[in-house]
């Protein structure tokens, strides 16, 4: 009977220090994953769905907690002394630094820091079993075995790692080295002051026996007020006006351009796909113009948007990767005028909202608009800090719970809308028409739409983590097969992203009309590329020429006061991005600049055949056997026919309307219209202005943030 009673009260105690010690770490990982994150970042926000698995997470490390540190209480009862309390504090926390290690050892060795981690884990494991086994060593490492200190640790380490995995100040334009040693500086002040403390604090805390018993109830208790304080405080700045005040009829037609980033043509219902992505595009179509055939000027967001900006092709705007020195993308030539810049010439309020991060001031595409807001998530997994427990909390907690949330790094589409409605009410000229540009992106990687839109198509394996779909990416890249749970799960969940923001346009599209101003708007749906899921080894986008990345949406509500009143149905005619801006300014009555290349899809010459481009560059992300490196690729389309040359040698020519999926190289067979397009294309490629290389420095965080989404390598 004693026995067992000694038995449960060892594992009674041993779960109630366990608690503590996990409950330290999961503060300390709160702060230095999300509270860190925004006040350095003091522009992002806690949107509504990041709490629910932050509170996941929270309940998770308090109840692993309290299971492992019963495991070492009962390990205490069996191998060490039961009799005193303080082995029961140590093995709880041995229990944490034992889970680190376990996570450090499992990761790949070549991640920033690996080495420096596993050897602090196993140096604090170690000092956590000398404690154990040793009342005098536990008296000599002072709180060097105190959980909140060896979380304290772990973590900053682990940041330290980050931030020199980082680059050059050189590179990254910013004050790398001063925050390194900064960091190290501080970690070396921990250890320090943890000894020093320990040897002066702890004989006299000894002496209030009340703060020992009362010890394991303050971990705990801190956590559950930081994350709640946290909660309350965020509140406030995700209150965002939910309709603006009525828009006011100016006589001229108000333009909202829609942008869904990363969605394919082909996955629309509206253009044909065979589920049912777009009921409200549909809807919305029997107002508008579909056209079925349009092409990207080029696969990659910075240089797809900047050519819908400027009507001009990406060697001539000159904003796209040019590696080493704008790898990740050179900044939008500021010669060169932007629709929004030309529109706010004519009296137009300029408007816009993006989620994608392109979209940032460094590379120019914000010019001309009066605000431009990139809504920014506190993310609940940030890309860089691989070695987060929370990153194996979250891979079990996706056996009894839907964990895709934890890995959204951008705003969701709900939070697009309501910044966009928040920013019509201060206008500067309410009483101006208003041009809007929205850019959401909901059906990017890592494919996470929110419910229901997560279930509306089967394939979804919730087991998935974005852990999980870069590692096979990165595996179909080096030319493996696509594996068998890919495809099912990425399109499932791509389709449900488009879905969403179909849902999202339908809400925008009901409040013009509760506004009274939808026949008064010129509305334009398109995308700037598309997603390649493992065709020809390539998976997500900015790597190939291919019409699974060129091919897009284009689907425009013209106004009734434009010159296509009316105008509705479906153009089967082949069109490009570049279009767009010249045909947004003749609805608006502005002149268009000699230097757009691109026709108004209002001039009958649209419709005529002609030849137009799209091109590609090497950028720093995935990229396939044929280009490990990435390449220069052009293509031109002469319909049906499309020809491709690419700076690896090769030359493709595809009929389009035989060969959608570009799968039959004509090069060969029909060797003389290879030829002919092939000289068509030189000819076009003599015209292309010369351009100074250009250094675009980009801050650590921004470049972090592109790594995340899988822009840079």
């Amino acid at each position: 009977m004693a026995r067992t009673q000694g038995f449960l009260n060892s594992a009674l105690r041993g779960a109630v220090w366990g608690l503590s010690a996990w409950a330290a770490y999961c503060a300390t990982e709160f702060v230095f994953s999300s509270l860190l994150f925004k006040f350095t970042r003091p522009y992002s926000t806690f949107p509504s769905w990041h709490w629910q698995p932050t509170w996941l997470l929270v309940a998770a490390f308090f109840a692993t907690g309290i299971v492992c540190g019963a495991a070492a209480g009962l390990a205490v009862f069996f191998f060490g002394n039961s009799r005193n309390p303080l082995q029961f504090e140590q093995a709880g926390t041995l229990t944490l630094a034992l889970a680190f290690l376990i996570r450090v050892v499992t990761a790949w060795p070549g991640l920033g820091g690996w080495s420096w981690l596993l050897l602090s884990c196993l140096a604090f494991s170690a000092l956590l079993m000398l404690g154990l086994r040793s009342g005098a060593w536990y008296a000599r490492l002072g709180y060097l075995t105190n959980p909140w200190v060896i979380s304290g640790f772990l973590l900053g380490l682990g940041q330290e790692a980050v931030v020199l995995n980082m680059g050059t100040a050189e590179q990254l334009g910013s004050h790398v080295r001063l925050l390194e040693a900064l960091l190290a500086f501080l970690l070396l002040a921990l250890l320090i002051g943890a000894l020093i403390a320990g040897d002066l604090l702890r004989p006299r805390l000894a002496r209030w026996r009340f703060l020992a018993q009362a010890g394991w109830v303050l971990a705990p208790a801190f956590a559950l007020a930081l994350v709640a304080v946290s909660q309350l405080l965020s509140a406030t700045t995700i209150t965002k006006a939910q309709a603006a005040p009525r828009l006011a009829k100016s006589g001229r037609p108000n333009v909202l351009l829609i942008v869904m980033d990363t969605v394919r043509g082909d996955h629309l219902a509206v253009d044909g796909y065979h589920l049912p992505t777009t009921p409200n595009l549909q809807a919305l179509a029997q107002d508008s113009v579909v056209y079925t055939r349009a092409m990207s000027a080029s696969d990659f967001t910075l240089t797809s948007h900047a050519s819908l900006f400027t009507g001009m092709y990406p060697s001539w705007h000159g904003a796209f990767c040019q590696p080493p020195e704008a790898a990740y993308g050179r900044r939008l030539d500021d010669s060169v005028p932007t629709l929004a810049g030309l529109l706010a010439h004519q009296g137009y309020s300029t408007v816009a909202v993006a989620a994608n991060l392109y979209m940032r001031a460094e590379f120019g595409l914000g010019r001309g608009f009066e605000t431009f807001e990139i809504p920014r998530p506190v993310p609940v997994l940030a890309d860089e800090n691989w070695y987060l427990l929370r990153r194996s909390m979250r891979r079990a907690l996706s056996y009894g719970f839907d964990t895709a949330q934890f890995g959204r790094l951008f705003a969701k589409g709900e939070e697009i809308d309501r910044e966009f409605l928040s920013l019509l009410a201060p206008r500067a000229a309410p009483d101006a028409p208003f041009f809007a540009f929205l850019n959401y992106m909901d059906a990017h990687f890592p494919y996470a739409p929110p419910a229901p839109f997560d279930a509306l198509f089967p394939g979804k394996n919730r087991r998935l983590t974005e852990e999980d779909l870069d590692a096979e990416q990165e595996a179909i890249a080096a030319g493996a097969p696509v594996p068998g749970n890919y495809r099912p799960h990425t399109l499932s969940q791509y389709d449900g992203g488009i879905a969403y923001l179909d849902a999202r346009i339908g809400k925008l599209v009901a409040w013009l009309k509760q506004q009274d101003a939808y026949d008064d708007t010129m509305i334009v749906v398109t995308s700037d590329h598309g997603e390649a899921f493992g065709e020809r080894n390539h998976t997500g986008h900015a790597n190939s020429p291919y019409q699974n990345l060129l091919h897009v949406a284009l689907l425009v509500k013209y106004p009734v006061s434009a010159a296509a009143r009316g105008a509705a149905g479906v153009v089967d005619a082949p069109v490009s991005l570049v279009d767009v801006a010249p045909t947004v300014l003749a609805v608006a009555g502005a002149p268009v600049p000699a230097a757009m290349q691109g026709r108004s899809l209002l001039d009958a010459s649209a419709a005529s055949p002609r030849e137009f481009f799209s091109e590609t560059f090497p950028c720093a992300t995935l990229q396939s056997p044929e280009c490990p490196r990435g390449c220069i690729a052009r293509a031109v389309f002469s319909w049906p026919y499309k020809f491709i040359t690419s700076t690896n040698g090769r030359r493709q020519l595809y009929d389009l309307s035989a060969d959608p999926d570009e799968t039959r190289d004509l090069s060969q067979s029909r060797a003389a219209l290879a030829r002919q397009l092939n000289a068509g294309l030189k000819a076009w490629m003599k015209t292309i202005p010369s351009r100074p290389r250009q250094k675009l420095l980009l801050g650590p965080e921004a470049l972090q943030r592109l790594k995340s989404l899988g822009y840079a390598q």
